[in-house]
């Protein structure tokens, strides 16, 4: 997020596109759908894409991956991430660099479910952030994070619904995970982390309704205090929403981004269909 609030930038490498209806009906290897998702959002520059492509064993490094003409790649003490996109599924280009530099990293890596099928390691709870494109011309400076997810089974196999938030604190990150198992169990953490980058737990705080997306989907998010409010929506689908969201966590007012994925819904038919107006295949 920008310093000022209006923009924001997504982007997220994915080996084994959870999103692919190809993968998703042949499963196979993870290489061969390999995608880079970039999520442009503010005034005048709002862009868009996620194109699948193959990667050679090669392009995945100990510190970086390349994903066609993009990167990310840790340099220093800094993630860089090169980006070489066009939109989907119109083919703008998407072009320049944003950097991240950490202001404190993480070692621990928490599982999502009783088996540990499904990993989360939060890298950089808190960061700041340059934006520099091209294509969209876009600058700004912010704050942001950086985490990553693993897993060795489908979404759909643990989990019935998944919501997420990262807010910024005065001097540290909020971060919150709200998973229902398709056994019906829920699975709900607060964390708190700050430049040390050690994570702590806070007492367990309430999940309180969000309205529901365009789609349908149910959303909550933990939150003290006043209700939590919707304060700009980013993206809207039939399987996953991202919005800005107000909400009070450990004694703050805070604005956080907040996520959430319906990987139940991820796997009807008609959803795979749909996607694929908003997914592609890079050339």
């Amino acid at each position: 997020m920008s310093d000022d609030g209006a923009f924001a930038i997504v982007v997220i490498a994915l080996v084994g596109s959870p999103f692919s209806s190809t993968y998703a009906a042949t499963g196979g290897d993870p290489l061969a759908h390999a995608a880079i998702n970039v999520a442009i959002y503010g005034p005048g520059a709002a862009a868009w894409t996620l194109r699948e492509r193959p990667i050679r064993p090669s392009d995945r490094l100990e510190d970086g991956i390349t994903l066609g003409a993009s990167s990310m790649r840790w340099e220093g003490d800094a993630l860089v991430v090169r980006i070489e996109e066009r939109t989907t599924p119109f083919g703008r280009p998407i072009r320049g660099r944003v950097t991240v530099h950490p202001e404190g990293l993480t070692d621990q890596i928490l599982a999502l479910d009783p088996g540990g099928a499904h990993l989360w390691w939060p890298v950089a709870p808190l960061a700041r952030i340059e934006v520099d494109l091209d294509a969209p011309r876009l600058r700004f400076r912010g704050h942001g994070y950086h985490d990553a997810n693993a897993g060795d089974a489908p979404l759909g196999s643990a989990f019935t619904s998944w919501c997420w938030s990262r807010a910024r604190a005065r001097h540290a990150a909020l971060l919150t995970y709200d998973v229902r198992l398709r056994d019906g169990a829920e699975h709900r953490s607060v964390l708190r982390v700050g430049a040390s980058g050690a994570l702590e737990a806070l007492d367990p705080i309430a999940a309180r309704p969000l309205a529901r997306t365009r789609w349908g989907l149910t959303r909550t998010i933990p939150s003290e205090g006043r209700a939590p409010e919707i304060v700009r929506s980013l993206e809207d689908g039939p399987f996953y929403a991202r919005a800005l969201v107000e909400t009070e966590l450990a004694g703050e007012r805070v604005a956080a981004v907040h996520e959430v994925l319906s990987p139940a819904r991820l796997g009807q038919g008609w959803v795979r269909f749909l996607s694929r107006f908003r997914t592609g295949t890079a050339a």
